[in-house]
C-alpha cells in the first residue's frame, strides 16, 4: 500500500465496532478521513488493508492498516497519550478492561441479533440469554459512573454503541431493558452526554429502520464480582493438556515468575475456579495477590505487563503491538475450532476442514515469512498463541490424513526452534502422549 500521512477510517455508518473507533479518536481529539463502505462491493482499499477477515472497521494510520475495532481502539489510547486515557495505568486493572470488552465482544452482537431474526422459542431463548448478558454486564457495572469507575474508558467503548440497537432488540424480542437493567439504561444515559458518544450514535429509531432493512435481506434470517480472599503469589488452576494454558505457562516460564500450579478436573470443577472465572467457568485462570485474570491471551498480557523486567513478549512499538495482538487473535478464533473438526469428523466434513485448516496454516506461514518468530528475531505474543497447539499437529495429521511439514514446511521449522526454547520444552507434551488424550476425547464424544 503507497504510504501516506494521516490517519483514515473505513468504516460503515451502522457499525457498531466502527463507532467505537469513532468515540474513541473523539476522545483523543484526533483528525482523520472517513470513508464509507459499501459492504456488498468492498473497496480495494478495505480489500488490501484487511486481507484475512476483509471487514470494517479498518484505521490506516500513516499508510499501516491496523484491524480488529478492539485492537483499534488499544492502537489510538497507545499512539495518542496526551489526551484522555482509555485505558487505565494498572496492570490489573487493564486486564479487566480487556476482559469485559472482550465479553462484550463475544456475547452481545451475537446474541443481539438472533433477537430480530428468530422467532418462537428460540426467540425465548435468545431473549433471557440477552438479558442474562446485561445483568452480567450491570453487576458488573454496579454503582461506579462507568465501568472504570469515574473514567470512560475501554469497555464503555466497546458497549455504548450498541445501546442504539436496544429499541430494536426491545421491539422485536417483546421486553424492556430499563425494566430488566435499569442502571445499564442510567449509564448509557451518561455516556451519551459526553461529546464523543453523541456525535457519534445515530437516533435508535434509524438503527430500526437498518435493521429493518437486514430483516428483509436476510429473509427472517451476575451480580457483582465477589472478591476473593486476599492471598498473596501466584497460582494458575489450569488442565495440563490444554494448549491455552500452555500459553500462560510458557510466559510464565519466560518471565521467570515462580507460580502454584492447580490441576483441574474439567467433570467436577473447583470452586475455586468457578469462583475465579464465574463468567466463562473456563481454564486457565491466573490467580495474582488475589485477583482473577481470565482468558490465556490476556493472561498472557498481564504477565508481560506486571513483570516487565524480563523477556518482552509484547513489542515497545504500538502497531508492531497491534500487529501482534491481531495475529494472536487470528490464532484463538481458527486453530483450535477448525483443529478439533479434524478428529472430529469424518467424510465429507472432514475433507472440508482439512483444506479450511491448511489455508489457515499457510495464512500464519505467510505471516511468518522468512523470520526467526513471528514478531522477528524476538519470541513473543503470536509464537506463544500458537506453539502449544503444535503438539496437536500429530493428532491432527493423523485423523485427517495429510502431512503439515507437506503444506508448511517453514511452519513446522519455526515450531522446532520455539521448542529449542527451555519455557516451550518444558511446557509442551510429547505429540504422542496429545494423541493418547485426543483418542480419549473421541471417545468420549462417540467419535469412534
Amino acid at each position: 500500500m503507497a504510504e501516506e500521512k494521516g490517519v483514515k477510517l473505513l468504516d460503515l455508518w451502522s457499525s457498531p465496532f466502527g463507532q467505537r473507533c469513532r468515540i474513541a479518536l473523539a476522545e483523543k481529539e484526533a483528525e482523520y478521513e472517513y470513508k464509507e463502505e459499501n459492504l456488498s462491493d468492498k473497496s480495494e482499499l478495505l480489500l488490501k488493508s484487511n486481507p484475512i477477515y476483509k471487514k470494517i472497521p479498518v484505521l490506516i494510520h500513516d499508510g499501516k492498516p491496523v484491524c480488529e475495532s478492539l485492537i483499534i481502539v488499544q492502537y489510538i489510547d497507545e499512539v495518542w497519550p496526551s489526551k484522555t486515557p482509555i485505558l487505565p495505568s494498572d496492570p490489573y486493572a487493564r486486564a479487566q478492561a480487556r476482559f469485559w470488552a472482550d465479553y462484550v465482544d463475544k456475547k452481545v452482537y451475537e446474541c443481539g441479533t438472533r433477537l430480530w431474526k428468530l422467532k418462537g422459542e428460540a426467540l425465548q431463548e435468545a431473549k433471557e440469554e440477552f438479558i442474562l448478558i446485561l445483568k452480567t454486564l450491570e453487576a458488573e457495572l454496579g454503582d461506579k459512573k462507568y465501568f472504570g469507575g469515574e473514567t470512560f474508558g475501554l469497555v464503555d467503548i466497546a458497549l455504548v454503541p450498541f445501546t442504539s440497537w436496544f429499541y430494536s432488540y426491545e421491539t422485536y424480542a417483546g421486553f424492556s431493558i430499563e425494566q430488566e437493567c435499569s442502571k445499564l439504561v442510567s449509564w448509557a444515559k451518561r455516556c451519551k452526554e459526553r461529546a464523543s458518544v453523541a456525535k457519534t450514535l445515530y437516533e435508535p429509531k434509524k438503527i430500526h429502520e437498518f435493521v429493518g432493512y437486514l430483516r428483509k435481506k436476510y429473509g427472517r434470517l451476575k451480580r457483582e464480582k465477589r472478591r476473593m480472599a486476599e492471598e498473596k503469589g501466584v497460582k494458575l488452576l489450569d488442565l495440563w493438556s490444554s494448549p491455552f494454558g500452555q500459553r500462560c505457562r510458557i510466559a510464565l516460564a519466560e518471565k521467570e515468575v515462580e507460580y502454584e500450579y492447580k490441576e483441574e478436573n474439567l467433570s467436577d470443577k473447583s470452586e475455586l475456579l468457578l469462583k475465579s472465572n464465574p463468567i466463562y467457568k473456563k481454564i486457565p485462570v491466573l490467580i495474582h495477590d488475589g485477583k482473577p485474570v481470565c482468558e490465556s491471551l490476556i493472561i498472557v498480557q498481564y504477565i508481560d505487563e506486571v513483570w516487565p523486567s524480563k523477556t518482552p513478549i509484547l513489542p515497545s512499538d504500538p502497531y508492531a503491538r497491534a500487529q501482534a495482538r491481531f495475529w494472536a487473535d487470528y490464532v484463538d478464533k481458527k486453530v483450535y475450532e477448525c483443529g478439533t473438526r479434524l478428529w472430529k469428523l469424518k467424510g465429507e466434513a472432514l475433507q472440508e476442514a482439512k483444506e479450511e485448516f491448511i489455508l489457515i496454516l499457510k495464512t500464519l506461514e505467510a505471516e511468518l515469512g522468512d523470520k526467526k518468530y513471528f514478531g522477528g528475531e524476538t519470541f513473543g505474543l503470536v509464537d506463544i498463541a500458537l506453539v502449544p497447539f503444535t503438539s496437536w499437529f500429530y493428532s491432527y495429521e493423523t485423523y485427517a490424513g495429510f502431512s503439515i511439514e507437506q503444506e508448511c514446511s517453514k511452519l513446522v521449522s519455526w515450531a522446532k526452534r520455539c521448542k529449542e526454547r527451555a519455557s516451550v520444552a518444558k511446557t509442551l507434551y510429547e505429540p504422542k502422549k496429545i494423541h493418547e488424550f485426543v483418542g480419549y476425547l473421541r471417545k468420549k464424544y462417540g467419535v469412534e
